[in-house]
């Protein structure tokens, strides 16, 4: 589930278990999503205690006004009305506020059509069996419990531990990791480290990765130059990187 459905349901109250958990869990280590939950707890407090001041008022100005007519009560009244009305359009606006800053987290497919062509790379290399998920026998099965779970933040930190001791491997699914985080320099990176180690097993697979994050994150120039070589080196994904090209012409 992605960062603004959570802060949707954490809004109206109808997190899960598993749900809040992950919340406390992006609180602590995203510095945006702790400043939007702030920001908009921060902002039912004060529509709360307007609403508890606006109530009192009310009722003392009711109280003191029983026995005024009813003309004279709706000319009381109106300002109340008024004031409920514009306090109502600010929270509305607040919403929309939050819903836009979210949706700017992340490129959507139609604003990154390369999206489209992506998906995380299966874990081939440390399958987790039956019954290995509740008792990981070590930081590597960890790790990618973490990242058959999509939980990327943890699988990043459990794969910064096993990389000067792991094989080359882990730098490609590293750069697997830093993509779903949007952090796609460091994505790069991690695939080139890969594609020029000793590892062969996951090369074209880096190759294309890498090709994906360039065009994702908006060089196409050195994405299509990537596809170019992966075309020349290897038959992997052959119809996705003519179709890219392609469309690119």
């Amino acid at each position: 589930m992605n960062k603004t459905e959570l802060l949707d349901k954490l809004i109206r109250g109808l997190l899960t278990e598993e749900e809040k958990i992950q919340v406390e869990q992006l609180i602590q280590t995203d510095q945006e999503f702790k400043n939007l939950v702030d920001f908009e707890t921060s902002t039912q407090e004060a529509v709360k205690r307007e609403k508890r001041k606006e109530l009192k008022s009310y009722l003392r100005q009711v109280d003191s006004d029983l026995k005024v007519d009813h003309t004279q009560r709706e000319i009381i009244l109106r300002p109340y009305l008024i004031r409920y009305a514009a306090l109502l359009l600010s929270i509305v606006a607040v919403t929309a506020l939050i819903f836009w800053m979210l949706k700017q987290d992340k490129p959507t497919e139609t604003e990154t059509p390369f999206l489209a062509y992506y998906e995380p790379y299966p874990n081939v290399v440390s399958p987790i069996t039956r019954g290995a998920e509740n008792r990981p026998e070590d930081i590597e099965k960890a790790a990618f419990l973490a990242y058959e779970r999509q939980d990327y933040k943890v699988a990043d930190s459990l794969f910064n531990q096993i990389i000067p001791n792991r094989e080359d491997y882990v730098s490609f699914y590293k750069g697997i990791v830093k993509f779903e985080l949007q952090q796609y320099d460091s994505a790069t990176g991690y695939f080139d480290s890969y594609i020029y180690s000793d590892g062969t097993q996951l090369r074209d697979q880096a190759k294309w990765y890498m090709a994906l994050t360039y065009l994702v994150k908006g060089d196409t120039i050195k994405g299509k130059e990537e596809l170019i070589r992966l075309r020349k080196s290897s038959g992997y994904k052959m119809d996705e990187v003519e179709q890219i090209l392609l469309n690119m012409k």
